[in-house]
Parts: structure tokens; C-alpha cells; sequence
């Protein structure tokens, strides 16, 4: 059983179907007021064979939730980079655990994937796989630097033309500009608004499956 000291956490072991043992794990990021609880059902539904789920709470209280940085007008790079530095001290408790950096997927929803892509981005380390779904970008906010290392970690990013509370366009141009200065980024649309598709799950996946 794994669980943090720096997260209020929930470990859902790998369901087996055959004589494979698990080694890697997915950390999986809620989005802004939620929490890890609402979370279970995904990991259910990805069910990747061999792969492990650790659903983790967002440091601040935040109504009946929780919140990784502070939204605008707030400011958001203190949050981010609070929420950065936490996450990589639960990704070295992981190491110690067993599982290497390449054993680890990093994945959110909404502030959960821009803590995602923005931690890995932050960091010389190269993952498994890093997934944002449905993520807000701050490249020019954070000074994103892109380097060599961050090409050998692919990328799952998806997000809805429909999405009422961050613009698919803007994403999509800074996922653009991610892909071309080097970043291994599988980009999908989807016909939805700010939640998560069982379509995008579907092809979240078959896109994991791939990895392991």
C-alpha cells in the first residue's frame, strides 16, 4: 500500500489479468474545488492492466474542495510553483518506494494538468508519460524553458472545442508551440465542454497501453 506524507492520498492497486507484475504508477491530479475521491471512477475506466493510481488532494482547501494555485485575477505562479515543489517531493517518496522516474505517469484534469505538464516542464527528469487533460498553460507566466530531456517523455493533451472555462484555442496554440520546439505531444479535440469524455478515456487508454 503507498501513500504519502506530503498528500492526503488513495492507492488503487493494479488489477491483473494475466502474469505480468506492475511496475509503473500513475499520479492522477483533480481540477479546481474537486477532490481525489471523484477521481476513483477514472481510474477505473482507463484500467490499464499493471498500472497503479495514486489520487492525491491539491494542498489548499478551496470550498468544498480543494486548489492548486490561486485562478485569475489572482496570481497564479506562487500556487504552481508551491504545488511543483510538493509534487516532486511525493515523485522522490516514489523513488524510494520502487518506482523510477519512468515508471511514473503524471496526469490531471484542469489546475491538475497544468500542475502536470508545468512540473515536468520545471524539472530535468524524464517520465513515462505525462497527461493534461483539459489544462490551463502558463508558458509566458512561468518562463518555460524546453529542454533537450523533456523530448523523451511523451505527452497525452486533450481539451474540448466546447470549453466554457478555458479556450480551446489558446490551448491548442500553446500546445502548438510546445510541439515545435520539441515536445512528444499526442494532441486530441473532442466535442465536449470542461469535463472529461469517456471518449478521451477510451483513447487515453489505448495511448497508456502503449507505453507499458
Amino acid at each position: 500500500m503507498i501513500s504519502s506524507k506530503f498528500f492526503e492520498s488513495t492507492f488503487l492497486p493494479a488489477k491483473f489479468n494475466g502474469p505480468k507484475r506492475s511496475t509503473k504508477i500513475m499520479i492522477v491530479m483533480h481540477g479546481l474545488g474537486d477532490h481525489k475521491a471523484s477521481y476513483k471512477d477514472f481510474a477505473l475506466e482507463v484500467n490499464v492492466t499493471c498500472l497503479d493510481y495514486l489520487l492525491i488532494n491539491a494542498p489548499t482547501p478551496y470550498y468544498f474542495g480543494f486548489s492548486w494555485y490561486d485562478i485569475p485575477p489572482g496570481e497564479p505562479r506562487d500556487g504552481i510553483r508551491n504545488s511543483i515543489d510538493k509534487l516532486e517531493l511525493l515523485v522522490n517518496e516514489l523513488n524510494q518506494k520502487g518506482y523510477s522516474d519512468e515508471d511514473i505517469i503524471l496526469c490531471g484534469f484542469s489546475q491538475g494538468g497544468c500542475i502536470s505538464l508545468h512540473s515536468f516542464l520545471s524539472w530535468k527528469r524524464k517520465f513515462a508519460g505525462v497527461v493534461c487533460l483539459s489544462p490551463r498553460i502558463y508558458l509566458d507566466k512561468m518562463e518555460v524553458q524546453v529542454k533537450d530531456i523533456h523530448s523523451t517523455t511523451p505527452i497525452f493533451m486533450a481539451h474540448g472545442h466546447f470549453d466554457q472555462a478555458i479556450d480551446f484555442n489558446g490551448v491548442k496554440s500553446q500546445m502548438t508551440r510546445l510541439k515545435d520546439e520539441g515536445l512528444n505531444i499526442s494532441f486530441h479535440e473532442y466535442e465536449i465542454a470542461h469535463e472529461i469524455d469517456i471518449h478521451e478515456i477510451r483513447d487515453l487508454a489505448s495511448w497508456v497501453n502503449e507505453l507499458l
